[in-house]
């Protein structure tokens, strides 16, 4: 993903801007939304003998699983790669993500869903942290594998499982009964803000060092 010459790029962040704010103002006027009723219906009749599989998804998108990523990529892009700059950015895109997070779930402060938690949560619940922070690290890091690459195809295949992935993890939000379906979407779209910000800073500082 490139957040210069790439129209889709500029369009997928007018489109997040726009869902964020407007979620964010129905929830903060404590709105009700259709599409939590409707998307938490369909995703009720997922079977209880997914859950376990969920329960292992939902883990890559909390702090621990993408903490252990983390670790491994950061391995890989300090010692493999000696790409300190990469290394840098992604520690530092993910961590003040997850701050920015943290500061919208206080400034929001919307209550988890009244239902049985069939995973461990102990803060609040919008936006959802594991689509936002998730986004954030699991796209910047496909981001940077990305441009080692030149074959397109190897690119797609990376894009592909990043998407799929992050769908499993916002996903399972709701069907563990820990979200509301707006809580991942927001979720996902203020990661996209950050992402593009984060990114559009990388390239920035990218350019700047070749200079010198």
């Amino acid at each position: 993903m490139k957040t210069k010459g790439n129209n889709f790029s500029y369009i997928f962040l007018c489109l997040a801007v726009i869902i964020a704010i407007f979620i964010s103002i129905k929830v903060a006027a404590k709105e009700a939304f259709w599409l939590d009723t409707k998307l938490a219906d369909l995703f009720a009749d997922v079977p209880d003998t997914l859950h376990p599989f969920f329960l292992l998804v939902t883990e890559l998108g909390d702090k621990k699983g993408i903490g252990i990523v983390a670790l491994i990529v950061l391995v890989w892009l300090l010692l493999r790669k000696r790409h300190f700059l990469g290394a840098a950015a992604l520690s530092l895109s993910t961590g003040l993500g997850n701050e920015a997070n943290r500061l919208l779930k206080d400034w929001i402060a919307r209550p988890r869903p009244e239902l049985e938690h069939f995973a461990h949560v102990d803060s609040l619940s919008f936006p959802s942290g594991h689509a936002m922070v998730g986004l954030v690290f699991y796209f910047f890091t496909a981001y940077l594998m990305q441009e080692g690459m030149k074959s397109p195809a190897a690119k797609r295949i990376v894009v592909t499982v990043t998407v799929l992935l992050l769908l499993l993890i916002g996903a399972s939000r709701i069907i563990l009964q820990v979200h509301y379906p707006t809580d991942v979407i927001a979720g996902f779209a203020f990661g996209y803000i950050w992402l593009f910000l984060s990114i559009y800073i990388y390239q920035l500082v990218k350019k700047r060092l070749r200079k010198t």
